[in-house]
């Protein structure tokens, strides 16, 4: 006899055969201070500790030993002579015919550019390397020494410059570097990581405060508008100490999930190898399809099994692994507290969705990808139902209970707050596109899903993105980086977006695509350059933008090149800087090009900007030297510039790989030192030069401490960019210091206005007081 409806076995999450069990852990449920004393026992026993005292503050600054930035001694006549009776040796030491090894350079600190040109190993700054050298294809050993260097000589200054590689808003912006020098703290600083985790997702950073609906509440309604700086969030709870109202955080809520992850495959250290576990994706090659099994029941068994050992290897590491255990306990009492404080908020008013935070968006889903790798779901289900009797029907049953609680979770937590939060992965997997509010879909979400909501839902996106366009709706794209932008718009030009034109139906179709790809490419734009505007000046400032061959390749992750965030940051600051400068930039290979694009009066849109930039000149030179040499300095001279009017601060967007000199005289120097010879030769103040690095892996730096009014910058996020603007939340560095000079009595102490060099540009990087509540503990 067939069997009905409702003799059919139905699947529940209550039975399934997913592995939720996890060993009973009283630490959950410890008072926040006694949990912290708890991590420190229980690491300490394990730890090797350091007899040094620890330095948990960025110097004394009544003790100007050790800091040569801020007290700088004169040279003595004898030093003086010496120098005068080495012109001549100097002379010949700079010219081609000196012999140099390579052991010759790097006794110097000297080495060789791609092209040739002398450059330096180390700044001679151990905090300003940490700072220069942390890229995601930095070589692990080099992580490790670097961040070894820097914590020797100030561990609280290298702990915020680990979260300023991780900061989307401050920093570099880098999950899979943050993620490697995380890992080296991990390895021999594990109480300071996990006690100031909680500050990689808490809002401490200030942005604009954004205009509320007239329905919002009276909160809101008394609150900051759209043009003021937002205040900090009342509480009595230690966790908000540091909250600022309509904050963003350095990182996000599914880093922790993800440290989880890499320490749950032992993947969590300075020379791990965090995209494998991440970005695991299947191999959709022939030989991929030809290896899968494609029998649903083995393929169901093999999953199980997968699942088994992962499990296994969870609770062996919670038995006896004293950091995952004190790392999954952590990251599951932070994500419970937040949970239950959003769900209150959620359930109390109408007007409490508004502050809920995005915890429940990345919060782990069952048997999802970071659930499957640490089942911490859990433990944070068991933090938010302790008592087993009012969930399960069967209290002494653990894992019965746990069941029961992640179920209960899932129906009274997750849910609700992913509907509140109108997170879009939802009506994707529903195809409820006709519910989605676009001006609330996340930056990275749009850039991940525009293809798709032109596909699945073409009128109502076209409809939304003409109120873009028109200034009738926002669009998200603070976030997204420059590279991502230019690289898409280049494909879009390429494309063509004339529908006139189309010689078919496909081609019309593609051009209808690519023409709101545009649409939404201008809108983002735009809203990235109105929230680097609005976070402080940028006066007196080009960029030099270096196109030539060395910066089309490697091709990242993301499909974009070094080229194109040399495009996007050049474009960007010609578009912030404050009149008269700004509206322009300097691109260079073999030969410089001025080019106009950018700021109030080009009233093109950003493709056809960026479009502009890509017809410049270029080749496989990289003679940077040329922009000074053949432009900047002869246009001076030929139009009679009065200094007051030289550009006073000039970024290069560059990998850095400079060519040689061009005359055998000037053969063993850098460009920075043939660029300010020139200079002197002209009779003008040399600019502050930031050198922004963009290679994939080189870290050879073009000046060092000793080279005055510069900065050494890496990486592909405008965030960095702030840190040279006035009023955008850093402490200048820059104001005031000592110098020793001749007096009436001998030696004495004058307080002068300092010049910058590049570790004033690192320590301000780091002053902003987001960084402020960071501490070292070991």
């Amino acid at each position: 006899m067939a069997s009905t409806d409702a003799e059919a076995p139905k699947h529940s999450p209550l039975d399934s055969t997913f592995p939720v069990l996890l060993p009973r852990d009283p630490a959950l449920f410890l008072p926040e201070q006694d949990f912290h004393d708890f991590v420190t026992n229980l690491l300490s026993e394990t730890q090797k500790t350091d007899p040094a005292p620890i330095n948990n503050g960025l110097g004394d600054k009544d003790d100007d030993k050790g800091h040569p930035e801020l007290k700088r001694q004169a040279p003595s006549e004898e030093e003086d002579g010496r120098a005068r009776k080495s012109v001549f040796v100097g002379g010949l030491l700079r010219h081609e015919a000196h012999l140099m090894t390579e052991d010759d350079l790097a006794a110097q600190n000297k080495t060789i550019t791609q092209n040739a040109d002398v450059t330096n190993v180390e700044s001679k700054s151990a905090l300003v390397d940490a700072f220069y050298d942390l890229g995601e294809s930095t070589p692990g050993k080099t992580l490790k020494q670097v961040l070894e260097k820097a914590w020797a000589e100030d561990p609280l200054t290298t702990l915020r410059i680990v979260f300023n590689a991780r900061s989307i808003h401050l920093g570099k912006g880098n999950k899979v570097v943050a993620y490697k020098a995380l890992g080296w703290l991990a390895e021999t600083h594990p109480i300071t990581l996990l006690k100031n985790l909680k500050w990689l997702v808490r809002p401490i950073i200030e942005k604009k405060a954004p205009k509320l609906d007239k329905k919002d509440d009276t909160e809101g309604k008394k609150g900051a508008s759209s043009d003021t700086t937002v205040g900090k969030v009342p509480s009595n709870d230690p966790m908000h100490t540091y909250d600022v109202r309509f904050g963003v955080s350095h990182g996000y809520w599914k880093d922790l999930l993800n440290l989880v992850a890499l320490a749950a495959n032992d993947e969590l250290k300075f020379d791990g190898d965090p995209s494998a576990i991440l970005n695991q994706h299947p191999d959709n090659t022939g030989t991929g399809k030809r290896s899968r099994e494609w029998n649903a029941e083995k393929a169901a068994e093999l999953r199980k099994a997968k699942n088994g050992e992962r499990h296994k290897r969870v609770v062996k590491k919670l038995n006896e692994d004293a950091f995952y255990r004190a790392l999954h306990l952590t990251v599951a009492r932070l994500f419970a507290a937040q949970l239950v404080e959003d769900i209150e908020l959620l359930n109390s008013d109408t007007a409490g969705v508004r502050k809920v935070s995005l915890a429940g968006k990345w919060a782990p889903s069952a048997t999802g990808f970071h659930d499957k790798h640490t089942f911490i779901l859990s433990s944070i289900a068991e933090i938010i139902y302790p008592n087993p009797v009012e969930v399960c029907p069967d209290a002494s049953h653990r894992e019965l209970y746990l069941r029961h609680a992640r179920e209960a979770y899932r129906m009274h937590v997750g849910s609700p707050l992913r509907k509140a939060l109108k997170v879009v992965e939802r009506y994707i997997v529903t195809e409820t596109f006709d519910e989605i509010k676009y001006d609330r879909v996340p930056s990275l979400a749009m850039d991940r899903y525009t293809p798709l909501f032109i596909r699945k839902d073409f009128d109502n996106f076209r409809e939304y993105i003409t109120k873009v366009a028109t200034g009738g709706a926002k669009i998200s794209g603070a976030t997204l980086l420059p590279s991502t932008l230019v690289s898409k718009a280049l494909k879009v030009a390429r494309t063509g977006n004339d529908i006139q034109g189309a010689k078919d139906l496909k081609q019309v179709k593609s051009r209808a695509e690519a023409a709101l790809q545009k649409d939404v490419l201008n809108g983002q734009w735009k809203t990235l350059v109105e929230r680097i505007r609005g976070s402080g000046v940028l006066e007196s400032s080009i960029a030099i933008c270096d196109v030539s061959g060395s910066m089309t390749y490697p091709t990242f992750k993301d499909l974009t090149c070094p080229m194109d965030s040399s495009i996007g940051l050049s474009l960007l600051l010609a578009e912030v800087t404050q009149p008269p400068f700004g509206g322009a930039m300097i691109t260079f290979s073999e030969q410089p090009t001025a080019i106009q694009a950018g700021g109030p009066e080009d009233s093109r849109d950003f493709v056809d900007k960026v479009q502009h930039i890509g017809t410049a000149p270029w080749g496989f030179s990289t003679n940077f030297a040329a922009v000074f040499e053949h432009l900047i300095l002869p246009m001076a001279l030929s139009n009679k510039l009065k200094q007051e009017d030289m550009v006073k601060q000039v970024f290069v967007f560059s990998d850095m790989q400079f060519d040689e000199a061009d005359t055998s005289p000037q053969r063993w120097t850098t460009s920075f030192e043939r660029i300010k010879q020139q200079y002197e030769a002209a009779g003008y103040e040399m600019p502050k030069l930031i050198f922004w690095n963009l290679h994939a892996t080189s870290t050879n730096k073009p000046t060092t401490m000793e080279d005055v009014n510069t900065a050494l910058v890496s990486g592909y996020s405008q965030g960095m960019l702030k840190v040279f603007m006035e009023g955008g939340g850093f402490e200048s560095n820059e104001e005031e210091g000592i110098v020793e000079q001749d007096g009436e009595d001998g030696m004495v102490d004058v307080k002068v206005k300092m010049e910058m060099d590049p570790l004033t540009i690192v320590k301000k990087a780091v002053s902003h007081k987001a960084y402020s509540m960071l501490e070292v503990f070991d």
